[in-house]
């Protein structure tokens, strides 16, 4: 297996999830690379994750190589010791003309070109907060306590249409499921349950449609790696104001 040094704005981390391969907790990440290619990181422990600070719209340098067992082209393992963070864009401006650069008018485009990552401005629709039944603990052969889904005991979905609308939401919304690690975060956050899905739904429906620009980041998963979509990342900025027109001065005279 060869190795290749890339560097990836992050602007992906999906809530995390127990991996029965390398037994821990890792975590869905996903950028941009130097080369303006999307990536998928994988295996991302949770640890080394927190450990080491990594936050969206951080620049990370990491050893990558292409994986044998993942056919989604974006896809690519990495040496999680090999992560160093070399920057972060803190301007809004640079951060909003970069996604510009990325940003698709509608699911279609990825689809066409058989990519399974995609970056989407949403017409949204509708948001709710689903409560499921608690997926019961599970022991490690060391006795460690641990949940496959942490966040799965519940569940956020949108209902939303591409800015230009595709084969699918051309006939009907799409209805996905958000596995934005900040969102499921935001829910666990408070401890009444009636005060989370307030919360929540105040941030992630009402913020992202009217107050905020908003972005969807869209991936797949790696077993219906082009058909079953997901919304595996949020992005938002406050409105830009809208320049005032048809204003008339008025002098004395």
């Amino acid at each position: 297996m060869s190795w290749e040094k890339e560097s990836i704005t992050i602007l992906v981390k999906a809530a995390p999830n127990w991996s029965k391969k390398y037994k821990k907790y890792e975590i869905c990440t996903a950028g941009i690379s130097q080369d303006g290619d999307w990536r998928r990181l994988y295996p991302f422990p949770e640890q080394n994750m927190v450990r080491r600070g990594i936050h969206v719209w951080d620049v990370i340098e990491v050893e990558t190589s292409k994986p044998t067992d993942d056919i989604r082209p974006e896809s690519r393992k990495i040496k999680a010791e090999s992560i160093v963070k070399i920057g972060h864009l803190e301007n809004r401006e640079e951060r909003r003309d970069f996604l510009k650069k990325i940003t698709e008018q509608s699911l279609e485009t990825a689809l066409k070109e058989r990519r399974t990552l995609t970056l989407i401005r949403p017409n949204i629709e509708s948001f709710k907060v689903v409560k499921r039944t608690p997926e019961p603990k599970q022991v490690t052969l060391e006795g460690k306590a641990f949940k496959p889904r942490p966040y799965g005991d519940v569940g956020l979905y949108y209902k939303w249409t591409c800015s230009k609308p595709c084969q699918f939401c051309n006939e009907r919304p799409h209805v996905m499921a958000c596995f934005d690690w900040g969102a499921n975060i935001l829910y666990k956050k408070y401890p009444n349950e009636e005060e989370a899905k307030v919360k929540v739904k105040h941030k992630c429906f009402y913020e992202m449609k009217y107050d905020n620009e908003t972005w969807f980041a869209l991936g797949t998963h790696s077993l219906r790696p082009w058909k079953k979509w997901m919304i595996v990342g949020l992005l938002w900025m406050k409105k830009q104001p809208k320049p005032l027109t048809n204003f008339v001065s008025v002098t004395n005279r």
